[in-house]
């Protein structure tokens, strides 16, 4: 979508077109040019020290990356030195940037600051003269106090730099008084007081409606607009960018609902209390009940202890008897068995004397003697077989280790045959590898003998074969394996140096071949550079009779739009109009086009500036007629009423004159019967040239007071005969205050002749004092019912033909005006269709390429040609240099011969590496384990032999004590083994006798030991049971005082939920009810005392300053009293009163609420709301009309829609209709209606927003939160037929460049309604962006710039980078802000676009 020129369709805002570059329109400069930036500057803020920027025209850009400045910049300008607000610098709204900071935390030294910021507005006055004014702030920062001390604002003529300094001696800003010195008070202004200077002289609007202003403003310079725009947010843009309620009427609401705080405040403070009594008073009633539950349930316990005393008495009694009786059938039992053990021992002592017995003593002795010989033969048996076993395991052992050594200098083997390979292989002398010694022979021999299996003297021998390894000499191979290390050694040294040689040439081989690849890289690249410089020069070429083809083309367009145009016919007598340049101009200068638009633009402007004239003066004209036609309707409407012509107030008459205190003189007087008509008439014109005929007449005939500013008529000297009472006749209206006697005295104070006093005549001669002069009128008009009735008749046949001539006079005018407008339309837009210079521009630009490409490709041949050179110079000298090093070390010097023969090197070094830890760490390892293993086998076999001598030993001592026991069995008879058989029984029977025993005795002394303890336990109980009885008594008087205690009873009743009587009859009553009283509500750990304390600090904090809070401590429970206007009450009374009393303060504010809604809300904030709705309303209308003249080239064009959003509940939507009524036309239901709703709106907020009313009442009756706008996009579809589209519906592109189109045309609309609301028809119309027009290109930027000047705005702009230029400028500065990533401030680079091209100042 692009933009064309904006047709303005309200009058005379279309004033405001600029055609001229640089200015105003001449109709504009007739009355006078509107005010513009001229210049701005920041003195010691920030990072600047004193800089100022030259705004003239009012359009500048700031650039720069991010973190630059360029937004603080504009921060720091505007609107900062225009609202003079410390707390909106921030562009991304209140309070985000800190003017403590800018002035005490950026900087380079410390100490305190003085700082200022200023902006210098110019305008064209209508004598031609320019005008100027200054506005700014200064600021004090205070290190001391880390804060901003004080603050200033000033509005002057003067200029700063010029006749204003505000930088004194020693570089040092002004202060405050001396910035008053030197402008004078009258110049210095608070915050308030400041604003409203801007706003009646910048902008010609009350304070209120300039904050409108400023709020527009500052919802446009919000960064946030350029990301909210891209996210398709117009809709709530626009919304956000509509005027708020009145601030004023917001704040006197607020203190309206503010002044019931003492109400709330109480309220508050009962909630408090009622809440923190609920708190505690559930911990409490949980306490409560669990004291008396407790006390209930040790009542009981202690009843049911002493009950329970009396049983357990008698259970001890007959245990206790049981035991004794138990004691006394033990003891028996036990002197019997002691009888039994005496009559063994008799019986075993006879036994054990007898011959018989002690013959088989002796023969088991020699058995177990026998049985020791064999178990020591079969002993000493096992252990020769362990030590054949470990003869054989170290046998073996040898033999490993043998085989191992093997395996080890075979590995070596192998290891010195891959060196010998490698060393031959990289050009060495392969001998070097040592030689690796034999390995000696590694089997066993075997050898059978017999030895001895079992210890049994006629057993079989066994057979067994001793393997015996071979005893190699372990010194001397050890002495030859070293001599093969050493050797090894020798030869890796020689390695690595034939390694280390190899892979230097290696290197300096694939160096070459590098090199070589180079020499064939630079060649291709200079043959292709010498194709790309040939078609480069084509290209320039042929580019150069392209950009000669455009202009000639531009030629012909520039002749066939003179040839159609109607300038020339309109320009008769002027001089001749430009020429045209030529092609060879064209092509020489890309800006010759552009100067001949400008030229034919400098040549139509005087024909443009007659026809502007024309308009202007039609205009002027229209406007004395719709006057005239006005006035004389307002007249014509009032006489035809009954209203009647009134004389000229007396001059310099100020006030308002009292009906009830007298009556101008013409009315209460008429003429005399006899005075001719001519006479009337000339009468009347004396009277009136005199001041008599309007003069005030008072009813005592005197002023009311000194201070009266008019002109009274006072009776004077009674006249005896000549005066006005022979001519005129009293002729009040009968509810006249004026007496008749006074008129008549009045009339005869007045002579009718020519004296020295006040005289009137009937031929129009009057005299007053020294005072005279004479006025006839055609006929008499005031004096008299008549003639005044008269007058009016004819007065409104003369309006009804004065206003019949006036509106065809008018429709004449408006006819001449229309024909003028659309004739100054077509002109213009023939002038805006003088042929652009694009296509030549970027031919030119295409040119300028070509050139710059042809020569930098034949620069770049050049420079290949001469790298192509030099890398095969290189590479000769270093092949040269290879092949005499590789020659001296008699190897090829081709890359991959050197590399094999540095990989052989390289393998013969590890080769022999291994080599070498195979023979020191393996093979001398393993033949030294081999040696220790020898040296243990030889031991073993040792060990062998010994172990076998022993066991021949044992088995011939064994054979022979078996013999001799063989004797001895054989000797012994029956008689001895009948008498051990009578032993053995007999001494089993002992022994099982002696065992049962102890266990009787036992049983003895547990009955006496338990027959003691039950005796003990009689006693303590019967002592016990006196003592039960008195806990019973006191745990029942227990429970009775607590039941007594104040708010105990209560609090448990609290905690039951009405389940425990009030009042029970006596404690077991009270008992049973509590303990058969479900509780499901307490917590662990609330039933506690200290659960109660630690709920106590939060209650006497939530109470304080308004109840005392005390405890006590009776019988041990805790009580808890509150004390407060009713006196001290146990806290559950408490609670109950306290709620009871909010319940009471509540229905009170409610009733205040609906007072002020009566008073307030539904009259003064309703009527507001429905002039504020009407303003939206008229904006919204006025947006449309100057986006129906945005249509772009293609037809498309925006169209707003502002209406109640869809997500309104049904009452606000009833409630807005209500608001848009008068409050006179309004019923009781609407307005109960409006209660309601706004009370639910304003209830909302309160529990979402945590500041004041003010901030409540503003969100909850935010009107713009009750409608939205739509936004509708209005062109034609690919098949031609206009479409309606809605915002979401566009391209992110086509979203972006709605978007800002609807934005400036908002902003137009609004200052368009300030200049129509305004006396002054010529503010500052100025659009403040921040980061704007991201993702837009240059081109399209331009447009919306050129948008800006139709409408005509001015701007300050911030955005990363970018142009937007274009003719349609007239002007514009542009600023790269520039700040280093570390250090201190701020540089900035100017740049000017002068409607032609780019100029760099020296800035």
């Amino acid at each position: 979508m692009s933009t064309e020129a904006v047709t303005r369709p309200d009058g005379a805002a279309g004033q405001h077109l600029s055609t001229a570059p640089g200015g105003d329109s001449p109709g504009r400069e007739e009355v006078g040019g509107r005010w513009r930036l001229r210049r701005g500057g920041v003195v010691n803020i920030w990072q600047y020290a004193n800089q100022t920027f030259d705004l003239s025209g009012g359009r500048a850009i700031f650039q720069g990356t991010n973190g630059s400045g360029k937004s603080r910049t504009l921060e720091l300008l505007l609107p900062l030195c225009l609202d003079g607000d410390l707390r909106q610098i921030g562009s991304k709204g209140f309070d985000t940037v800190s003017m403590k900071r800018l002035m005490l935390d950026e900087r380079e030294s410390g100490g305190n600051r003085l700082g200022y910021a200023w902006v210098e507005l110019s305008r064209t006055a209508r004598d031609g003269s320019e005008r100027f004014l200054t506005c700014g702030i200064g600021v004090k920062a205070t290190a001391t106090s880390n804060q901003i001390s004080d603050s200033w604002r000033f509005v002057t003529e003067r200029r700063v730099e010029h006749d204003l300094r505000l930088i004194g001696s020693g570089e040092v800003p002004l202060s405050q008084p001396q910035l008053r010195d030197e402008l004078g008070a009258e110049c210095l202004h608070d915050e308030q007081s400041f604003r409203a200077r801007i706003a009646g002289t910048v902008y010609g609007i009350t304070p209120e409606r300039y904050g409108d202003l400023l709020h527009l403003q500052r919802t446009l310079r919000n960064p946030d607009v350029g990301l909210r725009v891209q996210e398709g947010q117009l809709e709530q843009i626009l919304s956000d960018a509509l005027p708020p309620l009145d601030s004023t009427l917001i704040q006197r609401l607020a203190t309206s609902f503010e002044d019931l705080e003492s109400i709330r405040e109480n309220i508050l403070r009962l909630t408090t209390a009622d809440s923190a009594l609920s708190s505690f008073l559930t911990t409490y009633a949980d306490y409560a009940l669990t004291v008396l539950r407790t006390r209930a349930k040790a009542s009981r316990e202690a009843a049911r202890q002493h009950d329970s005393l009396h049983t357990t008495i008698d259970e001890l009694a007959e245990r206790y008897r049981s035991e004794l009786d138990e004691r006394s059938e033990n003891e028996e039992l036990v002197g019997e068995l002691e009888q039994r053990d005496r009559e063994l021992d008799s019986s075993l002592g006879a036994l054990r004397q007898s011959p018989a017995y002690t013959e088989l003593q002796n023969l088991h002795d020699r058995r177990a003697l026998v049985d020791n010989e064999r178990s020591a033969a079969e002993g000493a048996l096992r252990t020769a077989e362990r030590h054949r076993d470990q003869e054989q395991r170290s046998a073996s052992t040898v033999l490993g280790m043998l085989e191992r050594l093997s395996s080890d200098i075979d590995a070596a083997e192998q290891h010195r045959r891959q060196a010998d390979a490698g060393l031959r292989a990289s050009g060495l002398d392969g001998s070097l590898a040592p030689a690796i010694p034999t390995m000696p022979p590694t089997e066993a021999t075997v050898r059978w003998e017999v030895v001895r299996g079992t210890a049994d003297s006629g057993s079989e021998w066994l057979d067994v074969a001793r393997h015996i390894p071979p005893q190699p000499d372990t010194e001397e191979l050890a002495s030859r394996l070293r001599e093969v290390d050493e050797h090894a050694a020798a030869a890796v040294e020689a390695a690595r140096e034939r390694g280390a040689l190899t892979l230097t040439l290696r290197q300096q081989a694939e160096e070459t071949d590098r090199q070589r690849a180079e020499v064939s890289d630079a060649e291709r690249q200079a043959e292709a550079a010498k194709v790309t410089a040939t078609e480069a020069a084509a290209r320039r070429n042929q580019v150069r009779q392209d950009l000669y083809d455009t202009a000639v083309t531009w030629l012909d367009r520039v002749r066939r739009w003179w040839h159609d145009s109607a300038l020339a016919s309109e320009a008769p007598g002027t001089p001749p109009p430009p020429e045209s340049p030529t092609p060879e101009q064209l092509t020489a200068d890309r800006f010759a086009a552009r100067g001949g638009r400008e030229r034919m633009r400098e040549w139509a402007q005087p024909v443009l500036h007659r026809v502007r004239m024309r308009i202007t003066e039609l205009d002027r004209k229209l406007a004395e007629t719709r006057s005239a036609v006005s006035e004389r309707d307002t007249e014509l409407a009032e006489l035809r009423s009954g209203g009647e012509r009134v004389p000229a107030s007396p001059n310099r008459a100020t006030p308002e004159r009292d009906p009830a205190s007298g009556e101008a003189f013409y009315r209460l007087v008429d003429f005399a019967e006899s005075l001719p008509e001519s006479e009337r008439a000339a009468l009347e014109g004396a009277l009136e040239a005199c001041g008599l005929l309007n003069a005030w007449v008072t009813a005592d005939g005197t002023a009311t007071d000194a201070a009266t500013a008019d002109v009274v008529a006072t009776p004077g000297e009674r006249l005896t005969a000549g005066s006005l009472a022979d001519l005129l006749v009293p002729a009040a209206e009968p509810d006249c205050c004026v007496p008749d006697a006074r008129i008549e005295a009045l009339l005869r104070s007045v002579a009718v002749a020519d004296t020295a006093g006040t005289a009137v005549r009937t031929d129009g001669h009057w005299r007053t004092g020294v005072l005279s002069g004479a006025w006839r009128k055609e006929t008499a008009e005031y004096v008299g019912a008549g003639a005044r009735n008269a007058a009016r008749q004819q007065r409104i046949t003369e309006l009804e033909a004065e206003l019949a001539e006036l509106r065809a006079e008018l429709g004449e005018v408006e006819r001449q005006r229309a024909a003028s407008a659309r004739h100054a339309e077509s002109l213009e837009r023939e002038l805006e269709s003088y042929p652009d210079d694009d296509e030549l521009f970027s031919a030119h630009a295409r040119l300028s390429s070509a050139v710059d490409d042809a020569d930098e490709a034949q620069r770049t041949a050049n420079r290949s040609r001469q790298a192509h050179e030099q890398a095969e110079a290189r590479w000769q000298a270093m092949r040269s240099e290879l092949s005499r090093a590789a020659g001296r070390a008699g190897l090829q010097p081709e890359t991959e011969a050197l590399q094999e023969a540095n990989r052989a090197a390289t393998d013969a070094r590890r080769a022999l590496e291994t080599l070498r830890e195979a023979v020191g760490s393996r093979c001398l390892g393993t033949l030294k384990q081999l040696g220790t293993t020898v040296l243990h086998h030889d031991a073993t076999v040792a060990d062998r032999m010994a172990a076998e001598s022993l066991a021949e030993q044992h088995c011939a001592n064994h054979a022979e004590q078996a013999a001799a026991l063989a004797e001895l069995t054989a000797s012994v008879d029956d008689e001895g083994k009948r008498v051990a058989e009578q032993v053995a029984e007999l001494t089993r029977e002992q022994e099982q006798l002696r065992e049962r025993l102890p266990e009787v005795r036992e049983r003895i002394a547990a009955a006496r030991e338990e027959a003691g303890k039950l005796d003990e336990k009689l006693t303590a109980a019967r002592a016990r049971l006196s003592e039960r009885e008195s806990e019973s008594r006191a745990a029942a008087s227990a429970l009775r005082r607590a039941m007594e205690l104040p708010g105990l009873w209560a609090a448990a009743v609290a905690a039951t939920e009405g389940e425990l009587p009030e009042s029970p009859d006596g404690v077991e009553e009270a008992a049973t009810a509590l303990l058969s009283t479900a509780v499901t509500r307490s917590s662990p750990g609330s039933t506690t005392a200290k659960a109660v304390h630690d709920k106590l600090h939060p209650l006497q904090q939530s109470l304080s300053g308004h109840f005392d809070v005390t405890t006590a401590e009776e019988d041990e429970v805790l009580t808890v009293t509150v004390i407060g206007e009713e006196g001290p009450l146990p806290v559950a009374e408490a609670a109950l009163r306290i709620s009871r009393r909010l319940v009471e303060q509540r229905e009170y504010l409610n009733e205040q609420y609906r007072s002020i809604f009566a008073d307030y809300l539904i009259r003064d904030l309703a009527e507001r709301l429905r002039d504020q709705i009407a303003v939206a309303r008229d904006l919204c209308d006025r947006m449309n009309r100057v986006l129906e003249g945005a249509r772009s080239s293609q037809g498309v064009h925006v169209q707003l829609d502002w209406q109640p959003a869809t997500a309104l509940s049904e009452d606000l939507r009833q409630a807005i209709e209500v608001v848009r009524k008068p409050f006179a036309e309004r019923g009781e239901q609407e307005d109960a209606l409006l209660r309601r709703v706004f009370t639910e709106l304003i209830e909302s907020q309160r529990e979402s927003v945590s500041g004041g009313y003010g901030e409540i009442l503003a969100k909850a009756l935010d009107y713009r939160d009750w409608y939205e706008f739509t936004v509708r996009v209005r062109d034609s579809g690919p098949d031609n037929r206009q479409r309606v589209r809605r915002l979401r519906q566009l391209s992110s592109g086509e979203t972006r460049l709605v978007s800002y189109v609807t934005l400036f045309a908002a902003a137009a609309s609004f200052y368009d309604a300030i200049e129509s609301a305004s006396q002054q028809h010529d503010p500052l119309r100025l659009v403040l962006l921040d980061e704007a027009f991201e993702r837009l290109d240059d081109p399209t930027v331009a447009r919306m710039l050129g948008l800006l000047v139709d409408l005509d705005m001015d701007w300050m702009i911030t955005w990363p980078s970018g142009w937007g230029v274009s003719p349609k400028i007239p002007k514009m500065h542009i600023y790269d802000v520039l700040r280093p990533r570390s250090g201190h401030g701020i540089a900035c680079t100017h740049t000017v676009w002068n409607g032609r091209g780019l100029e760099r100042t020296e800035h």
